[in-house]
């Protein structure tokens, strides 16, 4: 830290300086969060200060937070559940897995070796979570349309399983697992099921209003206990905005820590300190769209979901599987190489380490059919001169 302060305006120059190295949106192809809502923002910054871990001082911003998880409880079908809002998917997963956990245990199930059921595509945050939990993943291969098999599942369900974790819009391909069937076979097992949610959470329900032939994945299902569902994402709301849901009243309470003080409440989060910004930006983009504002951005997204595969085809591009949300994985030789190409030109995809020679692009609200033209002339350029790099000579 220096010794004297610097000038308002140096800091606001060097800082300005720093942001305007950042890809602006329209040169982003790779990100499930977009620019978040302006009113969001609006309101988000007059709740900067608050804080959800102190519900003395920021009662209202409290109020909020707990108006939020009711209205995503409703989008997810269950109004008389219980839940909170974290920092994103990774929290609400962990805190998913947790309450699985210590639920087995207080049932009496909890052996020397708790197994988690998931898919081979499941996120990688599980990853850090069965570190951190000491789970030991039962991985079951996707199948061909690449999503968890209900008939493995209930194979692989043993003396040993505490959870099965389904996917609704896995971040590689926008998969959404039949959870439909998963649920009706994990039911009566007395086995948590956890719907990780965070992608497609704020696209399934309204594209299914739309006609979209979706699973359905919400509390509807029998036998679904928690849904994780990211605000941050396709909710359009500021970062950092997850939320962690639960069937039951008082599912939220069974991660519970009180605290050294008298007349707090008990934490039934990871983090003590929380931003209520968080909360304040959700509310308002939520009250402002409604399901109808929600609806006509699903509208707009499959759109031009359709318009860029549409335009790839057009340039002879394969696609590795077809889209069911809003993510084109696209089959591309040297897809690496191309990607490091398309970012020294100023656009941003993604590769995927486990499915190689595959191009991802996402589409979200910033991105437009304008977009789309300006990108696909880039990427044939780029496609053309990494031909070039990798003929023989």
């Amino acid at each position: 830290m220096r010794t004297s302060g610097a000038p308002a305006s140096d800091v606001r120059r060097r800082i300005a300086t720093e942001l305007a190295d950042d890809v602006p949106w329209n040169r982003v192809l790779n990100s499930i969060c977009t620019e978040p809502h302006p009113l969001g923002v609006e309101m988000a910054s007059a709740a900067a200060h608050t804080n959800l871990g102190d519900v003395r001082i920021f009662r209202g911003t409290k109020r909020i937070e707990r108006r939020v998880v009711r209205l995503l409880l409703d989008l997810m079908g269950n109004p008389g559940g219980s839940g909170s809002l974290v920092s994103g998917g990774t929290e609400a997963n962990l805190i998913a897995l947790l309450v699985a956990r210590e639920s087995a245990r207080a049932r009496g199930r909890l052996t020397d070796r708790p197994e988690v059921v998931v898919s081979s595509t499941v996120h990688f945050s599980f990853t850090k979570i069965f570190g951190l939990l000491g789970l030991t993943p039962v991985v079951v291969p996707v199948d061909d349309s690449l999503r968890l098999p209900a008939g493995e599942v209930a194979r692989r369900i043993g003396e040993h399983t505490v959870a099965v974790v389904a996917t609704a819009g896995s971040s590689e391909f926008g998969v959404v697992d039949a959870v439909d069937e998963i649920g009706p076979v994990v039911a009566g097992r007395d086995v948590h099921l956890h719907v990780d949610a965070a992608t497609g959470g704020f696209i399934i329900p309204f594209a299914r209003e739309l006609g979209h032939d979706l699973p359905q994945f919400d509390f509807s299902v029998d036998g679904v206990d928690s849904i994780t569902i990211d605000p941050h994402k396709y909710g359009l709301a500021n970062v950092p905005a997850g939320a962690i849901l639960f069937r039951g009243a008082q599912d939220a309470g069974r991660f519970a820590v009180d605290s050294f003080f008298i007349d707090t409440p008990v934490h039934n989060t990871l983090l003590g300190t929380r931003p209520g910004a968080a909360a304040v930006s959700t509310y308002a983009v939520l009250e402002h769209l409604g399901r109808d504002g929600f609806r006509d951005l699903t509208r707009t997204n499959y759109e031009v979901t359709q318009y860029l595969v549409g335009g790839l085809r057009a340039a002879g591009h394969e696609l590795f599987a077809e889209p069911q949300l809003n993510i084109v994985v696209v089959r591309m030789p040297h897809a690496v190489r191309i990607s490091q190409l398309l970012e020294s030109k100023g656009w941003i995809v993604s590769t995927s380490k486990r499915f190689g020679e595959t191009l991802r692009l996402v589409v979200t609200r910033h991105v437009t059919p304008e977009m789309v033209d300006a990108f696909l002339p880039v990427l044939e350029r780029a496609c053309k001169e990494v031909a070039a790099e990798v003929a023989p000579r």
